[in-house]
């Protein structure tokens, strides 16, 4: 059982305990369709074979439709896998950004008896910056909670925002989402300033507070916000395709399986991450092949001569 437990993956549990939980005959469509809609870009090669096989023997079937051998779902209580994990990832300074002080103490109690499956100190980052973001300040959580509200709200932000050179400006913005840069260890805000897209650092906000309501944010991102888009071959060897997953788990994909053992991955992102994105391609080496877009594919050649100029030059 402990095998099974994934922070990443865990959205496996919810769907197989979704179809076990259905009344009455379960078709193939409504398999594939409940992994499509619940599942991630690449459930339909991984989940989806496994429970059309039934391969976990979790249904009964009889000419090719299914029935939950389990009436009325299934609890889940915690494993001791997963309590140690959620012990370790209260340590994380991160976990105050989402948890008020009185839920973690609640929390840190109930799992007083658990011993934390790893320590947030024993980890070392050799591909990040070292000016991350200080999550253990209180104003830089009440600011991290007032654009969380307000993005949940649909409202407005005033912020007094300090720029590179140190000097202070007011901004009117409409905010969009948080994100989290895993390379620079700090969390942005991207937002609407007029006619004009913004990312902010939560770092360098001095002042943020709740304007009033905001237009249709999610309507305005869609209209706005047209993803790029990056094609890849991935050579399934040495995990090369598990990792790919893992890696990028935190960017909408389309995955398809070829033939030879090969699949063809889309990754769409924010044009702001396209650097960090290519850096992240090309540590995979020989097993990543970029086909598409023409742009990407240019920065990965120039990428590569600037490596080859400078080994030759060692």
């Amino acid at each position: 059982m402990e095998k099974l437990f994934s922070e990443i993956y865990n959205r496996y549990f919810g769907i197989v305990n979704l179809l076990l939980s259905k009344k009455g005959p379960i078709t193939k469509k409504l398999l594939q369709d409940t992994v499509q809609k619940n599942g991630f870009g690449e459930s339909l090669l991984f989940l989806l074979p496994r429970l059309s096989a039934n391969e976990w023997e979790l249904f009964e079937e009889k000419d090719g439709v299914y029935h939950s051998r389990i009436k009325g779902g299934v609890k889940q209580p915690l494993s001791r896998l997963q309590k140690r994990w959620l012990k370790a990832v209260l340590e994380d300074p991160r976990a105050s950004l989402f948890l008020e002080k009185e839920q973690i103490r609640k929390l840190k109690g109930s799992l007083q008896e658990v011993q934390p499956l790893f320590a947030y100190q024993d980890f070392y980052y050799f591909d990040r910056f070292s000016d991350g973001d200080d999550y253990t300040k209180e104003g830089y959580r009440q600011h991290f909670r007032t654009i969380l509200s307000a993005i949940r709200n649909g409202q407005m932000l005033r912020i007094l925002y300090q720029a590179r050179r140190g000097r202070n400006t007011k901004l009117l913005v409409q905010p969009y989402y948080l994100e989290y840069s895993v390379k620079n260890d700090c969390y942005r805000l991207l937002c609407r300033r007029g006619n004009q897209r913004h990312t902010l650092r939560v770092s360098r906000m001095q002042k943020v507070e709740i304007g009033e309501n905001a237009a249709d944010v999610d309507g305005m991102m869609r209209k706005e916000k047209e993803p790029e888009k990056v094609t890849l071959i991935v050579k399934d060897e040495r995990n090369a395709m598990e990792r790919v997953m893992l890696q990028f788990a935190d960017y909408r994909k389309n995955t398809v399986r070829l033939e030879d053992n090969r699949y063809r991955c889309e990754i769409f992102y924010d044009k702001d991450d396209e650097t960090e994105l290519l850096i992240e391609i090309l540590s995979f080496g020989p097993m990543l092949q970029v086909i598409g877009n023409e742009q990407f594919i240019k920065l990965v050649q120039e990428r590569l001569k600037k490596q080859a100029a400078l080994t030759s030059m060692a």
